[in-house]
């Protein structure tokens, strides 16, 4: 990924791809909620700067039609500590889980509305 034409097309398909097995998926009756966790720190800032969001998530969520979450639009998803940047410790895990049951619930509740 060292153009911008390279990563284009390497963010491109792994965005194909993903729709692929979302589709298959779909066919089988699976619902579905996309979800990305929080980063932080030099991790979260590579991931800016490489895979900014209105190029990656943004176009994933609007290819799929997919209910999405995404932590930074959450202040209840927001202020944990992430040891490596990327992950929760144990402690902090448990209490991001908490956090996100209700609003993955929530996403599922409007996929249901949204089936009726």
């Amino acid at each position: 990924m060292n153009t911008p034409e390279k990563a284009a097309a390497v963010i491109e398909a792994k965005i194909s791809r993903a729709q692929k097995a979302i589709d298959v998926l779909r066919r089988r009756g699976v619902r579905m909620v996309l979800f990305r966790p929080p980063s932080s720190g030099p991790f979260l800032d590579r991931e800016n700067r490489l895979l900014p969001r209105e190029k990656t998530w943004d176009v994933l969520v609007q290819r799929t039609g997919l209910p999405a979450i995404h932590f930074e639009d959450y202040p209840e998803l927001q202020g944990y500590e992430l040891p490596e940047w990327s992950h929760l410790s144990e402690a902090e895990a448990r209490r991001f889980t908490a956090a996100l049951v209700p609003i993955v619930e929530r996403e599922f509740a409007k996929l249901e509305e949204r089936d009726d």
